[in-house]
């Protein structure tokens, strides 16, 4: 009965939910038939209509009012879907995995372990189907869940997401797409994207190729204006079918969240520092935003409101603060007390220093954390003990591997034994930095670290910056267009010093880390691997905290 009256209505059987969404998958089907018939007899009309103006021996195009000529489009469209149908649910796991940038868990990162922990719990409690976890290596602040169409779901948060949000809110965003696996809508919005958000990229690539072909003649211009033509009955179509199932399906799976929690207000504050965190809804594509817990497209657009595809975030607060009996004034003063407990989150990491215990002080570890560690957004305050990791493995719930042991782990011993450092030639070694274990130099205080570490780094806040990391920082902030200016003029020239890569010492390629962060690093592209100078990692992470808040 308490369950009932937190989400508004009790549960459902399962064999409902399976008829439910078989049939709403009969409806999407119909829906794409429709969509394609009318968008190839109005491409027809338009072309018939044009060769007639053009040409009056041809003769008006009556014959597609005509019952044999309704059949003969209506076949067409029929083969055309059932092809559509069958190539769009062919590889579509990898197709989605590859288009949201995903990546498996690493079992060695402790931010990546309380994901893993949290979703084996959530499976446990709800009995939800096999369950795949991933994370995507942006700073935006996102979540989603699809399905893979063979019985498993696929859940994934954003690096910015996992690294920002404390335990009990992490816990109520990913309750929230557990929801959407046990409505069974996770398949329909699966099979939504895969059927109509391919005709949102066919429409920007047709954009683009309408910008390009203006310099080449009007020729050009006009093919892709037939095809653009064509093509946005079906585009138009599939973002009002993806507003009209995603909003409702989003306010669902919110109070259902609350449900499986316990804890309305933490989805409340988790769904507000989401919309108002600066770094956006990360590098998922418009045309998968039905996927997500949060629009990536622009919100609130008018006059096109009605085309959103999620609800606004505003609303859907105020449904968790009613289902929590809170008052809007009393959640500002605790989302004022949770920005207050997130600052003291917030560097409180001293330089990552190697397992062995360089540096010539005692190591410092995860596990060995300085008082202010009370804060790590991990979960390791004294009032909020770590969990205990669930046999993950044994019950193939989450595809991820088991937690190690040690805080260096075997993996990491092994990458360091034999690698020197490229600068200074001292022998690296193993150090934990913000959850992580990278490789460090104790000689020059270099750091070496895959393309795929520096992501994680950059969304995460634990690491302590000194005063002379500030001042590198304002340094290159100050003097970015002339160090920019500079790296493009010195391409090509010979005499540049370059160091060998510690893994195949080959030499590495010097480069800014991009071109909107003038931090110089040496890349390895076959191993890849990046080598900072002492403090240049440091330097990276500040300037990126200033830019995204």
């Amino acid at each position: 009965m308490a369950d009932e009256q937190v989400s508004g209505q009790p549960r459902r059987p399962m064999f409902e939910v399976e008829r439910e969404q078989r049939w709403r998958i009969w409806l999407l089907f119909a829906l794409l038939l429709a969509l394609t018939f009318g968008s190839l007899w109005l491409a027809c009309l338009v072309v018939l209509g044009a060769a007639w103006l053009f040409e009056p021996v041809v003769g008006p195009p009556v014959w597609l009012f005509s019952p044999a000529g309704i059949a003969i489009l209506l076949g067409a469209a029929l083969v055309f879907s059932l092809v559509h149908w069958g190539l769009s649910q062919v590889g579509a796991r990898d197709r989605l995995l590859k288009a949201m940038h995903c990546r498996s868990l690493d079992p060695g990162d402790r931010y990546h372990q309380r994901l893993a922990d949290i979703v084996a719990e959530l499976h446990i409690a709800t009995g939800a189907p096999r369950v795949e976890c991933v994370t995507v290596r942006t700073v935006g602040f996102n979540a989603f869940a699809f399905s893979d169409l063979r019985g498993g779901a696929v859940i994934g948060v954003t690096e910015g997401a996992l690294a920002r949000l404390s335990r009990p809110q992490l816990q109520a965003v990913v309750a929230h797409e557990f929801a959407h696996v046990l409505s069974g809508s996770y398949v329909t919005a699966t099979v939504s994207c895969l059927l109509f958000g391919v005709y949102s990229a066919l429409a920007d690539t047709l954009d683009g190729i309408a910008d390009a072909g203006a310099e080449a003649g009007a020729e050009t211009v006009g093919e892709t204006g037939l095809a653009a033509i064509a093509l946005w009955p079906l585009q138009f179509s599939s973002s009002v079918v993806s507003a009209a199932i995603s909003r409702e399906r989003e306010r669902q799976a919110d109070l259902a969240a609350a449900r499986y929690t316990r804890d309305p207000l933490a989805l409340a504050e988790a769904l507000w520092i989401i919309g108002r965190h600066p770094g956006g809804a990360g590098s998922i594509p418009e045309g998968l935003g039905p996927l997500c817990i949060r629009a990536t497209g622009p919100a609130g657009r008018s006059p096109a409101r009605w085309r959103d595809t999620h609800p606004p975030l505003k609303s859907r607060i105020a449904a968790l603060l009613t289902v929590a009996n809170v008052s809007p004034r009393d959640f500002e003063r605790q989302v004022e007390q949770a920005d207050e407990r997130h600052a003291r989150r917030e560097h409180w990491s001293p330089a990552p220093r190697p397992a062995g215990g360089s540096f010539g002080a005692p190591a410092s570890t995860s596990s060995a954390a300085p008082e202010s560690a009370a804060y790590a957004p991990a979960g390791h305050a004294p009032d909020a003990p770590p969990t205990a990791a669930l046999p993950i493995a044994a019950s193939g719930a989450v595809h991820v591997a088991p937690a190690r042991a040690t805080g260096g782990g075997p993996r990491a011993a092994r990458e360091s034994a034999g690698m020197l450092c490229p600068t200074c030639g001292v022998r690296l070694a193993v150090a934990s930095y913000e959850g992580i274990d990278v490789l460090v130099c104790d000689g020059c205080g270099g750091r070496l670290v895959t393309t795929g570490q520096v992501g994680k780094l950059l969304a995460r806040r634990e690491a302590a910056f000194t005063d002379e990391q500030e001042r590198l920082a304002d340094l290159l902030a100050a003097n970015g267009n002339r160090l920019r200016r500079a790296a493009v003029l010195a391409r090509g020239r010979p005499g540049a010093a370059l160091v060998a890569c510690p893994r195949c010492d080959a030499p590495m390629m010097r480069r800014h880390y991009s071109y909107e962060y003038a931090v110089e690093v040496d890349h390895c592209a076959r191993c890849d691997l990046l080598w900072f100078e002492k403090d240049e990692l440091e330097a990276l992470q500040i300037l990126v905290e200033r830019q995204t808040g």
